[in-house]
């Protein structure tokens, strides 16, 4: 056995060398019962799975021995954690099951207007619904989606819900049918009303988040990803993919995109990277001028423009005291097309052998 920071670890098939020292106690038995152990001399678990199981049924019943036989791991003890309570919810009771799926539709358009409702009182719009199928053999089915914004317009959620159901491996099976509904709002954010156009359209902040929560109800949330921007020079860390859906207070914090392009100036730096940066051979009419040529994957260019250098320095404080500087520059071959390239490392103040990669291409 192993200790870790949350108790002892056991390897498998050592529950019960590693529990029968403990005290019967530890069975989580009625005081009768215990009373009773301890006047028979019963005082550990090992007492008792020495003992014939004919008679402890016999005299206390099959819940000692079901117990006996988790703690000495014979037998799987589900664990069946407890649900935090939602922020609200709506339920609907059938006095006849429904199973048909047009039936479903409308309750679930029915349970979002209620909860909405709810919601606009309390001034929030929901970011994780649950919706949970009863059915009348006591199955329950739950199904969960996610909103990038608050939300809390009923069409809205009908339509996430429309996307989940029909992009579910297992699809859902009514059996006999549900007589119970429940659509629970499992977390909620203020919700600030929006101004509509005069022909009733959103913007196209609204239009693109409604997109992503669809095509996360399709997919997953975890397969829709945007860009997020980071607070960094160094520009392969400059961004980073996150779930689309992510919004609200994680949002808000993240920082603004940094404006590298002027207005009718050409971007200084491309909008997609290799990764890793590749390595070319360049040569240089000095040796910390721009390249004069250079080799890309066994292509020759010729460089006809070039500008910069654009300098980054290693971030020390990220554990980089051994990288080395960069020289970036953007240049043009004869052929027209626009390359993003550095140098890595300062002449004879860091090495006598600058090295050359190619970072990313101009469209």
């Amino acid at each position: 056995a192993e200790r870790d920071g949350a108790g002892l670890v056991l390897p498998p098939g050592g529950e019960a060398r590693a529990t029968r020292p403990l005290p019967v106690a530890a069975l989580g038995l009625d005081a009768d019962s215990l009373v009773a152990l301890g006047r028979l001399g019963l005082k550990t678990v090992g007492d008792l799975a020495a003992r014939p199981r004919g008679p402890l049924a016999a005299r206390f019943g099959l819940r000692l021995l079901d117990r006996l036989d988790g703690v000495l791991g014979r037998a799987e003890e589900p664990v069946s954690p407890r649900r935090p309570l939602p922020a609200c919810l709506a339920e609907r009771r059938f006095a006849e099951p429904i199973g048909h799926e047009d039936d479903v539709r409308r309750s679930i358009l029915a349970l979002a207007g209620e909860l909405a409702g709810v919601l606009e009182r309390r001034g929030e719009g929901a970011r994780r619904l649950e919706l949970s199928f009863f059915r009348t053999d006591g199955a329950v089915r739950r199904v969960a989606v996610e909103s990038s914004r608050p939300l809390r317009d009923p069409a809205a959620v009908l339509r996430l819900y429309r996307e989940r159901l029909d992009a579910l491996a297992d699809p859902l099976d009514p059996g006999f049918g549900f007589d119970v509904m429940r659509l629970a709002a499992l977390h909620s954010e203020r919700f600030v009303e929006a101004q509509a156009g005069l022909g009733g359209r959103v913007g196209a902040e609204e239009a693109m988040a409604e997109l992503a929560d669809r095509l996360g109800a399709r997919f997953g949330a975890r397969r829709v990803l945007r860009l997020s921007a980071r607070d960094t020079h160094c520009p392969e860390r400059a961004a980073v993919a996150v779930p689309a859906q992510r919004g609200g207070a994680a949002l808000a914090r993240e920082p603004a995109w940094e404006e590298w392009a002027c207005p009718g100036e050409p971007p200084a730096r491309p909008l997609r990277l290799l990764d890793p940066p590749e390595r070319i051979e360049a040569v240089a009419e000095v040796p910390d001028g721009p390249p004069v040529r250079f080799r890309w994957r066994r292509a020759p260019h010729v460089v006809r423009k070039a500008e910069g250098p654009e300098r980054i320095a290693p971030e020390w404080w990220r554990g980089e005291a051994e990288a080395l500087t960069r020289d970036y520059f953007r240049v043009e071959d004869e052929a027209g097309r626009r390359f993003w390239l550095f140098r890595e490392g300062l002449w004879e103040r860091e090495t006598q052998a600058p090295r050359w990669f190619l970072h990313g291409l101009f469209a």
